[in-house]
């Protein structure tokens, strides 16, 4: 039995000699090859032939730098620097991971091949091919390709490509391309395709949107993302219509430093198939922290003419825009004062005639109450202002204001403080107003005046008196409070103002011009609740508003009349509820003049929003010694004309984690017109999200164009935004097109 076993151990010993030497895996190996040195680890090596063939198998990681090797079986010629792997392989290409059936690699260039190959690069994006041939770190040609961010086995939506090339720290382009969903190819055929792999900003083409309308036909918009610098990028945007000609659009973002940004936008469109007209709209914004303290803000816009806003714009904010204004603000602030230089110039876009009242320049100096030097107690505070008023029709000259107050508040044993005060007010006018006429071209009315300077002169006086009292309820927990602390704070307002010169003036801004002999008396109660909620040990609780009521009134002496009793309520009880209202009611018989209320209610799954305006009387500026404004009475030479009653709502509901509905409503009820409803749905998914809006709207009755009614929608993919967008016109010829 011993000689069985002798023999056999010689015959295998005489088979191992006679094959090449293997070896098993101890510890990493460093391997010298045409290309440098690797690091190889694997269970067993093997060295084979003469040409210096070193064969790895079982758990083999080959490594150089940043790029790493995976496989069952990497066969290496350490003279050519050649490596080929077999079984699951994975490359690692930097933050890059390539898999595929087999890898060609060559150690000493960095190129190779990848057969049946897929790159993924971070967060999401993937390439899969036939054919990918490394040329350059993370940069391959592709054969017969796919890309996509999907990670389904079957993608949910990919580009299809014959030939491309993929940087994976830039973008992937291509030629002979197609779009598929799943198994199908919904675009078979465009000649290019290009995308950003957006780690970082990269410039490139967006994907079009494409679509038809009634009034533009078929139209394409084709975007090009530009990125100039660090600092610095653009979109630049071709249109192209069917019906009416060709146009575009363009905005340029710049940070030119830590205290200066700003960007430049505008679209235009050449309606060179309609009448040759060129229209469009602009605007510019620029911030400027110059030094502390001093800053410069401009915020700029204008439009070709009246109606290329509500023609050429989607949303009802934008297309319901009365005038387009443009500001240059430098201002500079100190301790206790704030001075203010503006450049304030606007279109008026509701009416024809040149009416615009512009302010150039506008400077404004304002005071904060402050102690009074030499007069222990007391405070003062100043306001003054000079404009220089521009308009081709109507007055126009320059107004300088001087508005200073003397106040002593006087505490009153603990229980109140009651604060007299005296002001006296110039104001300074270029001109004189003679009379008003009606213009024959029609429009409101035009002042005449004469080159006569005149001077208002106003004197001052009254007291402010207020107090306040509080009670803490302890509340041990209920409703995430450990207590609550309730305050009731009453306050009262009384003003006289007499003087010189009431009349003749100029009618260049309410607030100011707009001052009237006054013997004004006002009195306010404000109730708050506040919590505080439970904290653990170590942590500071929070402090909430959970409401607030103020209720107030006046008696208008000079007139002889009440003021409206006013009130405003604003509850917060909870982050899933917040409601604002406030209201004015006539006590003196014309009962319930405006009022505003806004809802909104968060619970899971679902957010509600309601919005309610109503004015009975027009617009009616209130006096500047107005405290609470709801409670200013105009009387009775205000037309009663119902000016504003509005309904705004918004609902949206995740009915399940893929699905959203949402409508949007806004309600004119004096008229009893739906201005404009939105009615959509969201489809989201891991990879993409398909957005489908159907836009209702009423007629323009200010212009007489027919309902302009939209259906939409748009296919969102994850890592691409909008690569596909498609608007369909429903309404007559005369509808105007949409910018999005």
């Amino acid at each position: 039995m011993t000689r069985v076993r002798a023999s056999i151990l010689l015959l295998v010993s005489a088979v191992l000699a006679a094959f090449p030497s293997v070896a098993q895996a101890q510890a990493p190996m460093t391997v010298q090859t045409a290309g440098g040195e690797v690091t190889i680890v694997a269970d067993r090596f093997e060295q084979a032939g003469p040409d210096n063939l070193l064969v790895a198998t079982g758990n083999v990681e080959v490594t150089r730098g940043s790029a790493r090797l995976l496989a069952d079986r990497i066969e290496i010629n350490r003279a050519t620097g050649d490596a080929t792997a077999y079984g699951r392989v994975i490359f690692y290409d930097g933050d890059d991971r390539l898999t595929g059936q087999r890898i060609d690699y060559n150690i000493k260039t960095g190129t190779g091949v990848v057969y049946q190959g897929e790159a993924h690069a971070p967060p999401y994006y993937r390439v899969l091919g036939e054919r990918m041939e490394r040329i350059g770190d993370s940069v391959y040609r592709v054969r017969r390709g796919v890309f996509t961010t999907c990670e389904d086995d079957v993608p949910t939506w990919s580009f299809r490509l014959g030939s491309a090339t993929a940087d994976m720290e830039d973008l992937v382009y291509g030629t002979n391309a197609s779009f598929w969903v799943k198994g199908l190819p919904v675009i078979p055929f465009f000649p290019f395709f290009a995308a950003a792999i957006r780690r970082d900003r990269q410039s490139g083409f967006l994907a079009p949107q494409l679509g038809s309308s009634s009034r533009k036909g078929l139209f394409a918009e084709i975007p090009f993302y530009w990125v100039i610098s660090d600092s610095q990028d653009a979109t630049l945007r071709f249109d192209t219509y069917q019906k009416l000609g060709f146009g575009g659009a363009a905005e340029y973002r710049y940070v030119l430093s830590q205290e200066q940004r700003g960007a430049l936008a505008g679209s235009f469109v050449y309606e060179n198939f309609k009448n040759g007209a060129v229209r469009g709209y602009g605007s510019a914004k620029h911030e400027w922290q110059i030094a502390p303290g001093l800053a410069l803000h401009a915020d700029l816009s204008g439009v070709s003419d009246d109606l290329v806003l509500r023609e050429y714009t989607s949303e009802l904010k934008q297309r319901s825009v009365q005038r387009a204004e443009s500001n240059l603000f430098l201002t500079k602030t100190w301790t206790n004062w704030n001075f203010v230089s503006r450049v304030f110039w606007y279109q008026d876009l509701t009416i024809d005639r040149p009416v615009e009242l512009q302010r150039v320049p506008e400077l404004t100096l304002q005071g904060m109450r402050q102690p009074l030097p030499g007069l222990p107690g007391f405070l003062y505070q100043v306001d003054t202002s000079a404009v220089n008023f521009l308009r081709d029709v109507g007055s126009e000259g320059v107004r300088l204001d001087l508005h200073p107050v003397l106040s002593r508040p006087i505490p009153l044993a603990g229980y109140m403080t009651v604060t007299p005060f005296v002001g006296g007010r110039a104001t300074a006018y270029s001109k004189t107003v003679t009379g008003t006429h009606n213009p024959l071209a029609g429009g409101p009315p035009v002042e005449d005046t004469k080159d006569e300077p005149r001077v208002r002169e106003l004197l001052e006086f009254g007291a402010d008196g207020e107090s306040r009292a509080s009670r803490v309820y302890a509340l041990d927990g209920w409703g995430g409070l450990s207590a609550m602390l309730h305050s009731i704070e009453p306050r009262v307002h009384y003003i006289r103002i007499v003087g010189n010169n009431f009349y003749s003036l100029p009618l260049w801004t309410d607030q100011i011009d707009r001052i009237p002999e006054a013997n004004w008396f006002e009195y306010s109660v404000t109730n708050r609740l506040r919590g505080k909620t439970v904290s653990s040990d170590g942590a500071e609780a929070a402090r909430l508003d959970l409401a607030r009521l103020v209720l107030a009134h006046a008696y208008d002496f000079e007139a002889r009349r009440f003021g409206n009793l006013a009130g405003d309520l604003t509850l917060q009880p909870s982050s899933m509820l917040s409601l604002h209202a406030d209201a004015s009611y006539n006590v003196e018989g014309e009962g319930l003049q405006a009022y505003t209320a806004d809802t909104t209610v968060t619970i899971p799954r679902v957010t509600a929003v309601a919005g309610l305006r109503y004015n009975r009387q027009q617009p009616v500026s209130n006096p500047y010694f107005v405290q609470v404004p709801g409670t200013f009475n105009p009387g009775a030479g205000v037309p009663d004309a119902s000016s504003v009653h509005f309904l705004q709502g918004a609902l949206s509901v995740e009915v399940w984690r893929n699905l959203t509905l949402k409508v949007n409503t806004n309600w004119d009820l004096r008229t009893d017109t739906f201005v404009e409803s939105r009615f959509g749905l969201d489809f989201k998914f891991d990879c993409w999200a398909l957005s489908v809006a159907f836009v209702k709207r009423s007629r323009d009755i200010a212009t007489g164009q027919t309902a302009d009614d939209e259906l939409r929608f748009s296919l969102h993919l994850l890592g691409l935004g909008n690569v596909l967008s498609t608007k369909t016109g429903t309404s007559g010829l005369d509808s105007g097109p949409r910018y999005k």
